[in-house]
């Protein structure tokens, strides 16, 4: 039948099988406002805003994000990952 109609077996049984499944949408967990010390104690985000404003107000320096994450985790032993400083450094 699919040589009188010219088309090839492959084609036709990749046509039969072929179904679009929906894409599930992932919505992300919310950031949970806090981070965790070395120790398992937790510092809220607002804590974690104050040690980088404190840090960044008395230098001249410009700080980008990645330094002031290493700053967060040597000074403050945090658990810490770099895009939490991010926002911080963008405002300024």
């Amino acid at each position: 039948m699919l040589k009188i109609i010219g088309i090839s077996r492959s084609t036709y049984y990749y046509q039969k099988n072929y179904r679009v499944e929906e894409k599930k949408v992932s919505e992300g967990l919310p950031a949970p406002g806090y981070s965790i010390k070395e120790d398992g104690k937790k510092v809220s985000d607002e804590q974690i805003k104050e040690y980088l404003l404190e840090e960044i107000a008395g230098d001249g320096f410009n700080y980008g994000y990645r330094k002031l994450t290493k700053l967060l985790r040597r000074k403050y032993h945090l658990i810490i990952n770099k895009k939490k400083s991010l926002p911080v450094v963008q405002r300024t």
